[in-house]
């Protein structure tokens, strides 16, 4: 009897509907591009993030805005903008310190006391292509090392080939990979060897 006969068909159903996620490790002294000075990353305020709500309606809408102005709240959570040279506010990503969870597919992360996670990077779409992405990375690599940190955290969706490309010119080393099943909102968790075609 094949295995698959074994299985429930609704699981069978949510396993061709899944998401594939990797979880990264990199050095915060490694590979990659230096941060360019004539660019910054601030820490948001809730006048900016209102000032790119107004300014990026298509890339900031009303339900994410508000997520972003409740994280300013949360102690262990960073939000960041990313301004470019002309001081224009291009997008925003964050940093964690301490174990979080991953919200959207349910899942809890541990991050030790030398590392910190990074996620929900956005550069808006007007502005991508001109490397801010990658300057937002090695920024926060030069914000960790001042703070005596060793290594960057991340998880990113299979299918993101250009987050994954920004965080492996950084030496960004995949740990782990996880299925998420949403119509169970369930998160396996396997390790890399195991081969996990993304849907």
């Amino acid at each position: 009897m094949p295995l698959r006969s074994l299985v429930p068909a609704s699981w069978q159903q949510s396993w061709r509907k899944r998401e594939v996620l990797d979880t990264y490790v990199f050095p915060v002294q490694g590979p990659g591009p230096r941060a360019d000075g004539s660019r910054t990353l601030e820490d948001a305020t809730e006048a900016v993030l209102d000032q790119m709500r107004r300014d990026y309606p298509d890339d900031l809408n009303e339900r994410k805005h508000r997520l972003l102005v409740e994280r300013l709240q949360h102690p262990a959570d960073r939000t960041l903008v990313i301004r470019d040279e002309d001081g224009e506010p291009c997008g925003y990503c964050h940093l964690t310190y301490g174990d979080t969870e991953n919200a959207r597919i349910h899942l809890r992360l541990r991050v030790s006391p030398r590392e910190a996670y990074f996620w929900d990077d956005h550069v808006f779409v007007a502005h991508r292509r001109r490397g801010l992405h990658a300057f937002s990375i090695a920024r926060r690599l030069e914000i960790l090392a001042d703070e005596g940190k060793v290594r960057g955290v991340t998880m990113i969706s299979r299918k993101n080939r250009a987050s994954r490309a920004s965080y492996a010119a950084f030496g960004a080393r995949r740990t782990r990979q996880h299925v998420f099943l949403k119509d169970h909102r369930r998160t396996l968790t396997l390790p890399t060897w195991v081969e996990i075609p993304a849907r």
